[in-house]
């Protein structure tokens, strides 16, 4: 696709579109409304499609005849309650995960329900309740229409999974005796069970912490089956400490060859690459890696064979294999993509003769439209849009872009720049995102920030230091430095976009949500001269009492506090230097505090602390707190809250 551009003044022709619709005002309903069109999968035969959308405050999941569009039934899981996945399990039946509805970012409990059903409505069931041990769902067997292959994990495992056969009209579980078992000490555990194109299982992964205590000298094992059906183990050759990451992408057809990524060969804790695995020589053969970004996933033909992987460095990238056996499906995906200009594309699900394809379009502009394509006859049937009052020729742009931080680490980034206008001393909006560790922001259709963009915003987006994507070494450039070098990032992008002539220095805002909350106002207190204006959302602001009072670790205290010393390091005085309510006295901003009162991930107190703090040092700030959780979920409180944040960014960085 695109070459990220490191310089953006490039832009300025092409940004430059004509026409009055491109300075038109959208309501903020538009951008705050829920998805109305989720998912949607083909049935193995091909003659219905099961969906997920939204209803009032509920996600379920429907079902609909192809050849005449008619809903067959509509499956309810309950008020506050969604369809988190599902899967045809049969021509007949559906399998669906259902969970609570909580703030986005929540960590509140989602009481888990598998559930199946038929299509017409009837034989309802529920399989699991997840209280007993967690169950991951792994294939279809296609050889019995009655059950499914899934990998169980009670708790008392440490993390393992043994394979069982569900029943999906019952839920009766039978173990799989084909389950790889653990070599190593008493704590390895097999951690994942890859399955063939047959649904064999043929490949899984060992953890082997050796000493618990010791993370140098951990071990990770392929498990492979040889051709006489026994599990022999393969010792992955490690060049660096730590546990090396590894991850199962799939088979090829003729299920001897196993794709895998993985970072076992480098030096250092990097990306991952692609590699092949011969199953019969058991030789493990490099294929791909981009020397920034990880591996995203697979790519997959329509009998579920490996046809090539996605990455992302800016734009979405593909790498194909160049198998012959292969062609012809990367031959369909190419043509696919350059039917669809300007967008990405997901294949969700064939039908089981391959002639019918789902598949999901998207873009920077687009937050995604379902087709079913017929490969007879080469022809695309539309079938419904996530949120079809979108419309993507009013969107904005995102053009992504590479910097260096000041310790001369790269990093990347994305720009949502506002249509009709120059991208020159605009008015800017930076938007970090959550996590912090292992989040990041991806190139796609992002409502919040384009509704900044169509208010003449331009909004900027950093995945700083900790961020995932980059490899575990980026991510673990972020330990010890919540507050410290993290922020730094943030500031040096914001510079950078000053320094670039895009944004107007005397008109930049900070709003994130979660840890970007906690950035928002930790910016304002560390370089109060840069920023006019801050909203923090859901924001932990004293890092002792977050640590106390959320849900995160309120049943593993050891994990919380190592968790606490991989952010913050273990210095003295750390966590109070860091925690910006105690330094709001440097507060030259204005400031408006955004807060989901039943929010138990980063509870309310937060902000209640800060208000207090804010008080004493006779610093003036505004409000907007609702009883939602963690990112709001209600979207009329969505609706106010950007009401009031429009409101706000107006005021102090509007013309």
């Amino acid at each position: 696709m695109k070459q990220i551009f490191k310089l953006l003044f490039t832009l300025a022709i092409a940004l430059l579109i004509s026409g009055a619709a491109q300075s038109k005002v959208i309501p903020i309903e538009d951008f705050a409304k829920k998805s109305q069109f989720k998912s949607a999968k083909v049935s193995p035969d091909g003659e219905h499609i099961a969906f997920t959308y939204e209803d009032g405050s509920e996600v379920k999941l429907a079902v609909m005849n192809i050849a005449d569009n008619k809903i067959l039934t509509s499956f309810e899981v309950g008020d506050e309650r969604e369809v988190v996945y599902f899967h045809w399990v049969n021509n007949e039946r559906v399998l669906m995960l259902a969970g609570n509805i909580t703030g986005w970012l929540d960590g509140a409990d989602k009481d888990y329900r598998l559930v199946a059903g038929n299509i017409d409505g009837t034989k309802r069931i529920q399989l699991w309740d997840f209280q007993r041990s967690g169950i991951r769902y792994i294939s279809r067997l296609k050889d019995d229409d009655d059950k499914i292959l899934v990998g169980k994990s009670h708790w008392t495992e440490k993390g393992g999974m043994k394979l069982h056969r569900m029943d999906v009209y019952t839920g009766q579980l039978l173990y799989n005796s084909d389950s790889p078992k653990p070599v190593g000490g008493s704590d390895a555990v097999i951690r994942s069970i890859d399955v063939d194109l047959n649904e064999v299982p043929r490949v899984a992964v060992e953890y082997d912490p050796v000493n618990k205590d010791d993370i140098t000298d951990d071990v990770s094992r392929l498990h492979i089956k040889d051709l006489q059906g026994n599990w022999t183990t393969l010792k992955l050759p490690v060049k660096h400490e730590g546990i090396p990451v590894v991850g199962g992408i799939g088979f090829n057809l003729t299920n001897d060859k196993f794709y895998f990524v993985s970072n076992h060969d480098l030096d250092h804790e990097g990306v991952t690459g692609l590699f092949e695995l011969d199953l019969k020589s058991r030789k493990i053969k490099f294929l791909h890696r981009h020397p920034d970004v990880d591996i995203n996933g697979g790519l997959y033909g329509a009998q579920g064979e490996v046809i090539g992987v996605t990455y992302e460095p800016g734009y979405p990238e593909y790498f194909y294999l160049s198998d012959d056996s292969v062609a012809k499906e990367v031959a369909f995906h190419k043509s696919l993509r350059a039917s669809f200009q300007g967008q990405d594309i997901i294949m969700t699900a064939y039908s089981d003769d391959n002639k019918l394809a789902m598949v999901r379009t998207y873009s920077d502009k687009s937050p995604g439209d379902f087709f079913l394509f017929n490969r007879e006859n080469n022809k695309a049937k539309y079938i419904a849009s996530s949120l079809p009052h979108i419309k993507p020729e009013l969107m904005a742009s995102v053009e992504p872009f590479i910097m260096t931080a000041r310790d001369g680490l790269k990093m990347y980034g994305q720009l949502t720049i506002p249509n009709g206008v120059k991208p020159k001393n605009l008015p800017m909006v930076v938007f970090p995102h959550g996590g912090p560790y292992g989040a990041k922001d991806d190139w796609g259709f992002d409502w919040r920030a384009q509704l900044l963009a169509n208010r003449g915003y331009l909004v900027l987006q950093l995945n700083y230091r900790g961020s995932g994507g980059y490899g575990k070494d980026f991510e673990d450039a972020g330990s010890g430095e919540w507050g410290a070098k993290m922020q730094d990032d943030l500031t040096d992008a914001t510079l950078w976009a000053i320094e670039k002539g895009l944004a107007d220095k005397d008109r930049v805002c900070i709003h994130g949500i979660s840890y970007g909350g906690y950035a928002s106002m930790q910016a304002v207190v560390k370089e109060p001269d840069l920023y006019k204006c801050s909203i923090p959302e859901a924001g932990p602001y004293e890092i002792d009492l977050q640590w106390k009072k959320a849900d995160s670790f309120r049943n593993n205290y050891k994990l919380g506090e190592n968790y606490k010393k991989y952010s913050f390091g273990s210095e003295e005085g750390v966590i109070k230097e860091r925690s910006p309510v105690y330094h709001v006295d440097k507060l030259k901003a204005a400031l408006l505090i955004v807060h989901g009162e039943k929010d138990v991930r980063v509870p309310i107190d937060n902000a209640y602390l800060l208000e207090e703090k804010l008080k004493e040092a006779g610093k003036e700030y505004d409000t907007f707190y609702r009883e939602d959780g963690h990112g709001f979920q209600k979207v009329e409180y969505r609706i106010e809250s950007f009401e009031k944040i429009l409101d706000f960014l107006e005021e102090h960085i509007g013309e």
